[in-house]
């Protein structure tokens, strides 16, 4: 595929735009599409059940189908690619995408909707894998290591302003101009990509296992009904526990043919090493860990602090300024540090900001939160794409697709899989701690008296008959209470980031352990001729 990619120097000559700027544009627009739709959607469900007249638990759907969808492509990219060639998947799967998100925007109801983010996940699935190699090697050797900057800022600033435009979307109560949004992108990626992408070969020599495909489809089929009705129904339902049984032997079944297959769909082998797996461990765990920050602080935010929307903007805008300084750093440190020493320092921020969050109340700065969450998105963000590209260079740099399309499949299909159990932990221990402080009140009546008389006490002094204060007063004490038990859920989250972050910081140790690595940047080896011989030098000058 490298041969494929224009020489940069020829296309200044030609007073072209570099081709590494074009294939940036199309990974950027192409795969970020979807995380900001992913990141978005979380924001704004409250506008989207408004607007199509649903219930809350109807709104998981579509989130939670989208994401497996992404996850069942993100091995199947570079099949396909090899398959049809790599400008022909490319336009063909963001044709795809543009038409789920045109059915997202028009959507009159939930199963449309649903539909258009099962098409926009899969397709985006599809493009992680074709275009993101390309993207790397398209980067003249020189400055290759700006490729990082690409990445972080492109991706997770997707990320970062999905979520941004989701509060705007809250501010404006209207959420289908993101969908035409993500269907502008698609079109910016035809047009660049028809005009720009190499034309290539096939180059299917021998095809994917066919029955690690079929079990692999099996096992996301089954985990659709359980993942989304987990948190409406629970672990004891008939309904769920089965399916989870079944996919978990499905799960281990693909594995094991997987490793048995000649041409795997996801090569776990490629990954037996320290080196790869020490990095696969520092992204997976990084990427669980920013589901749960951002599932975490998104409802504290909503729940706890009840801010104003424009607030929540500003949140996020220091979510995107703290991973525009990792990729600065990134960019500088990489081949200099590598992934192990700047993952440590990442995953020290991360666990300094899960710890500040496990304990932290309604009186909390907001000045303070802006900075911790500008530290969640620097720390995350070095993790995840030093753990990801240095296991992608760590051994045989001829296997890297192969460590690349195992990393990212099994990152994408956790994240995929933990967001309803998320979902589910919230909901539950919601519930445990509001009946704990209610059975707390009832059985010590004299401190239950006591917070009344007070509260009934304050109502009266602003002027409210005895009748009302009591009413007031007891309605405002079982809205402390559950306030209180909604926000000892989120600090019981919040301990679980806290262990995945210390997973992140052993994992970044095991990959200091093992070496630095490859570096992006590669030095360039002169070759010195060797000095004539004096009887030369004597003849040529005669």
């Amino acid at each position: 595929m490298s041969e494929q990619i224009h020489n940069p120097a020829s296309e200044k000559e030609k007073g072209r735009v570099p081709q590494y700027l074009i294939i940036s544009i199309l990974t950027i627009f192409g795969i970020g599409s979807q995380y900001f739709s992913n990141l978005s959607y979380i924001l704004n469900q409250t506008v989207i059940q408004n607007g199509l007249h649903i219930s809350s638990n109807n709104l998981l759907m579509p989130s939670t189908l989208s994401n497996l969808a992404f996850a069942f492509g993100v091995p199947l990219g570079p099949v396909l690619t090899k398959k049809l060639g790599l400008k022909k998947n490319y336009l063909f799967f963001v044709l795809i995408f543009l038409f789920g998100s045109i059915i997202s925007a028009v959507s009159p109801e939930i199963i449309t909707l649903t539909a258009g983010r099962i098409i926009q996940g899969f397709s985006a699935g599809i493009l992680f894998l074709t275009i993101l190699p390309l993207s790397l090697i398209s980067f003249p050797n020189k400055i290759r290591n700006t490729f990082l900057f690409m990445i972080i800022t492109g991706l997770f600033g997707a990320t970062a302003l999905g979520a941004l435009f989701g509060s705007v979307s809250l501010t404006i109560d209207s959420w289908r101009w993101l969908f035409y949004l993500n269907g502008f992108a698609a079109v910016l990626c035809l047009v660049i990509g028809f005009y720009a992408l190499p034309k290539n070969k096939k180059q299917d020599n021998k095809k994917a296992d066919k029955t690690g495909l079929f079990l692999y489809s099996l096992l996301m089929i089954v985990l659709a009904f359980p993942l989304c009705n987990l948190t409406q129904k629970g672990f004891t339902s008939i309904y769920i526990w089965p399916f989870l049984v079944a996919a978990a032997l499905l799960l281990v079944l693909f594995i094991y043919v997987d490793l048995k297959a000649e041409k795997p769909l996801v090569p776990f082998r490629s990954l037996k090493a320290a080196k790869p797996f020490s990095g696969t461990v520092m992204a997976i765990a990084s990427h669980l860990a920013l589901v749960i920050a951002i599932a975490g602080i998104n409802g504290f935010l909503r729940n706890n602090l009840d801010l104003p929307f424009v607030y929540i903007t500003y949140f996020w805008l220091w979510f995107f300024a703290g991973i525009v300084v990792t990729a600065v750093l990134k960019t500088l440190l990489y081949d200099k540090l590598g992934a192990g020493v700047l993952g440590f320092i990442g995953s020290l921020a991360v666990i300094y900001v899960s710890a500040e969050w496990r304990v932290m109340g309604p009186e909390t700065s907001l000045a303070l939160l802006y900075f911790q969450v500008a530290c969640l998105g620097a720390g995350i963000s070095m993790v995840l794409v030093g753990g990801a590209l240095g296991t992608a260079l760590a051994g045989d740099i001829h296997q890297a697709s192969m460590r690349s399309v195992t990393l990212h499949s099994i990152r994408n299909f956790a994240g995929a899989v933990i967001s309803p159990f998320i979902g589910w932990f919230l909901m539950k221990q919601n519930a445990v701690n509001y009946e704990g402080i209610r059975e707390s009140l009832s059985q010590d009546d004299s401190e239950f008296k006591l917070q009344i008389m007070k509260l009934v006490q304050h109502f009266i002094g602003e002027g409210l008959p005895l009748t009302t204060a009591k009413n007031m007063a007891s309605y405002e004490l079982v809205a402390n209470a559950k306030r209180s038990a909604v926000l000892g859920a989120y600090h019981q989250l919040f301990t679980i980031l806290l262990v995945i972050s210390v997973i992140m910081l052993i994992a970044s140790i095991g990959k200091m352990v093992t070496g630095k690595g490859r570096s992006l940047v590669q030095k360039q080896t002169r070759v010195l001729l060797p000095a004539p011989k004096e009887k030369d030098l004597k003849n040529s000058v005669s």
